[in-house]
């Protein structure tokens, strides 16, 4: 089957899914198609799933069947919500059918400088070194320092680069709209697979607040998808500091569980292997004579 012809075909079964009745005429507008071409489209679905839909003549619509189940492409609420978040509040056609009222709060924009990340993109690329001026909240002026930078990563909020620091010699995140200008660069072959915090995962054990009573716990399993009372996260180690803010955790437990409806279980466990894979960096790092000669 052709992409196009797929995309189409997928498009009867969501509004089929969501809005339990189909049209020609909505494969049409929606596509630009002929109306033999929706014809044909329709056709095409009922052979792969001839128990779905059935034509009721008094609508002159094609509707569900008690039986109704997807054949082709999974349905949530989850893509729904993220498709309806993709058109934002502009007028627009919407695959899954008729649109309903809704708005997304703005996200603030975070300024990355176009130029610049295009030379990072390149020194990644290269295995290079570079000389960055680099602005961060902890200082009042700007700093020269060397970093030899690996890969990208993305906090939900922020862009960083992931990159040997040769300054203090450990592997840190660089905020992107902090590198003021990347001043020099030199070769740096280095393998990074010794970043251990980037090339590690670590298992988050979330459960509900223990301070709730039962009732409540019941209402946070389900909001989180828990099951048996707990769901497991798995995610770069690297990633732990902000998945920690931005879930907001209560490392100090004396705030009501209202304000912080999770806790994670296996905090401690977690804790020893950070500072484990931090330490085998270092380790690593204290044996490379270029770390020092760039410094």
């Amino acid at each position: 089957m052709k992409w196009s012809t797929q995309q189409r075909i997928e498009f009867i079964e969501t509004r089929l899914f969501w809005e339990g009745k189909i049209t020609r005429k909505d494969l049409i507008d929606f596509f630009g198609i002929s109306e033999p071409q929706a014809t044909k489209d329709i056709r095409e679905y009922i052979i792969i799933a001839e128990n779905n839909v059935l034509y009721d003549h008094s609508i002159k619509q094609y509707v569900t069947t008690p039986n109704f189940t997807p054949k082709i492409s999974a349905q949530s609420s989850e893509k729904y919500l993220n498709m309806l978040k993709l058109i934002g509040e502009k007028e627009d056609k919407f695959f899954n059918g008729i649109v309903p009222s809704f708005s997304v709060m703005p996200m603030l924009r975070r300024f990355v400088d176009t130029e610049m990340l295009k030379r990072l993109l390149k020194d990644i690329r290269d295995n290079n070194a570079i000389k960055i001026n680099y602005q961060s909240m902890g200082a009042p002026d700007p700093k020269e320092r060397w970093i030899t930078p690996h890969s990208l990563a993305y906090d939900s909020s922020r862009w960083h680069v992931r990159a040997l620091c040769h300054n203090s010699k450990e592997y840190k995140d660089f905020n992107l709209g902090r590198i003021l200008s990347i001043n020099n660069s030199t070769q740096h072959v280095f393998d990074h697979s010794i970043d251990y915090e980037w090339h590690n995962k670590i298992d988050i054990i979330i459960a509900p607040n223990p301070l709730f009573s039962e009732k409540h716990k019941a209402l946070v399993e389900r909001d989180y998808y828990m099951e048996e009372g707990q769901i497991k996260v798995s995610l770069k180690a690297a990633f732990f500091f902000y998945f920690k803010y931005q879930q907001g955790f209560d490392d100090n437990k004396t705030h009501p569980p209202e304000k912080y409806p999770i806790v994670i279980l296996n905090r401690q466990e977690i804790e020893i292997k950070m500072d484990l894979l931090k330490s085998m960096s270092k380790n690593k790092i204290k044996d490379l004579a270029l770390i020092n000669e760039l410094a």
